[in-house]
């Protein structure tokens, strides 16, 4: 798959500097749903991308001329994924950065093909096992080789793999967050030391609330998500999912989980195909 277009710091026919910070995986990024032209959620992904660029030190990008930016590549497509990605700025050989500004790159992919998954996934464990790291927990940084790992332990008939981290806690899909609902309570781990945030689990959470359910963040073990009442993965891509298989038999897509798929269809917050 190739493409539709891309920008480089807002040019379209540019290129990264071969000293680019992208050697070190030095930056943070946002992969976005367009629909009818729009971003969607795209001041959450915003508020995430600075918030992460923050942690790591990147040298602030106006927020005014990434939106701009990120709506001029979507504005005549129907469906597409938006790829936003912020790299330190090039600043020659080793670890240590040097004062630059934050380089841009975006690039639109076009929508992949209808997932045979969409009413439902069977999930595979993987043994790939998250690092606990404080300092980037919970922000989407580009060094994402864990995922690739993870993603290597599985094939066909399996869509998504769910991952623990090297205390045995569930902490997410490989891209994906997960929610558990065990007797009307809704939860999703606690991120504080692996994982990502994502803006799909965020707004997971407000609509969630807004219809009154008791929604928590815990350390969930494998047997608590084998065993919950219902299970399903989101992200900005895929809205919500369904977990029908996970290895212990099928089971049917909940009572909650189809509430809060409608509400995000609903309320914009997901592609509604």
């Amino acid at each position: 798959m190739k493409p539709l277009r891309s920008l480089i710091n807002g040019r379209a026919e540019a290129q990264l500097s071969v000293t680019s910070r992208l050697h070190y995986g030095d930056g943070v990024f946002a992969t976005v749903a367009i629909q009818d032209g729009q971003p969607l959620l795209w001041p959450e992904h915003g508020r995430r991308l600075a918030a992460g660029g923050e942690r790591l030190g990147l040298d602030p990008v106006d927020a005014v001329t990434l939106q701009a930016e990120a709506e001029g590549l979507a504005a005549d497509v129907g469906l597409a994924i938006l790829k936003v990605v912020l790299v330190r700025g090039a600043g020659g050989r080793g670890y240590r950065p040097e004062a630059a500004p934050t380089d841009r790159i975006l690039t639109l992919w076009p929508w992949p093909s209808a997932s045979r998954f969409k009413e439902g996934a069977p999930v595979f464990w993987c043994e790939t096992r998250l690092a606990r790291q404080p300092l980037l927990a919970g922000i989407k940084h580009l060094n994402r080789l864990e995922q690739v790992l993870a993603q290597r332990e599985f094939t066909d008939p399996y869509w998504e793999g769910l991952m623990r981290d090297t205390q045995d806690w569930v902490i997410e899909g490989t891209m994906t967050n997960l929610f558990v609902v065990e007797r009307g309570v809704l939860t999703t781990p606690i991120l504080d030391q692996a994982g990502v945030a994502g803006v799909m689990r965020e707004r997971v959470v407000m609509r969630a609330r807004e219809l009154g359910l008791d929604v928590r963040f815990d350390r969930l073990t494998k047997d608590r998500v084998m065993t919950a009442d219902e299970v399903f993965l989101c992200n900005s891509v895929i809205g919500t999912r369904p977990v029908l298989d996970l290895g212990c038999g099928s089971r049917r897509r909940g009572p909650i989980t189809a509430m809060i798929e409608k509400v995000l269809r609903g309320g914009r917050d997901a592609v509604d195909l």
